[in-house]
């Protein structure tokens, strides 16, 4: 660049992010303002990357890794489902169905807290309060023994329908016969 020029590419065509050929200014590139069809999908003349046209002149969208504001909770630029951005620009989180690495143990994309994976998105297990299917016979979100569930998430013997229903609320109702011996027979 001498004198008075601008720019000096050496080809000096006024092509595409190139020089004009009076190497006062520039040809048409990205950020003039105006559409290059050729070359550009839009051209908004700014360099605000959260608007609908970025500033690499292409259409905003998700995994441009620019967050388009109003459209996008996130975008990582990266198709990753377990870091803290979706690959649909979703904000991870707990029931979407992917294991966030280092923050959830599971994520089965239910509300379901009888399976192996709760809503908590913590792996199901005894004290957590909630019954495991065909695991648990109670869970009281405790592991004290003596209070109706131990420890074990187990059934203690119990001497009333009001123990059982506290060891677990979720019983349902019916009629019980208690067994104090539990051999299934007729006590005296």
């Amino acid at each position: 660049v001498t004198g008075d020029e601008v720019c000096d590419d050496g080809v000096n065509d006024g092509s595409y992010g190139g020089c004009a050929d009076d190497c006062l200014g520039f040809g048409p590139f990205c950020g003039d303002g105006e559409l290059q069809d050729e070359f550009e999908t839009c051209d908004d003349g700014n360099d605000v990357n959260t608007d609908d046209c970025p500033d690499t002149c292409e259409m905003a969208a998700c995994g441009d890794g620019y967050v388009w504001e109003g459209n996008e909770a996130c975008d990582d630029g990266n198709d990753v489902n377990t870091d803290d951005c979706l690959d649909t620009c979703e904000a991870a989180s707990c029931g979407d169905g992917f294991v966030q690495e280092g923050v959830e143990e599971c994520d089965d994309a239910n509300d379901v807290d009888t399976d192996d994976c709760p809503s908590s998105c913590a792996n199901a297990t005894c004290g957590d309060g909630f019954v495991w299917e065909n695991n648990e016979a109670c869970d009281d979100g405790n592991m004290d023994d003596g209070d109706g569930c131990d420890s074990m998430c187990m059934l203690e013997m119990q001497i009333s329908c009001k123990a059982y229903l506290d060891a677990d609320p979720n019983s349902p109702d019916g009629i019980y016969t208690i067994d104090p011996d539990g051999d299934g027979g007729n006590d005296p």
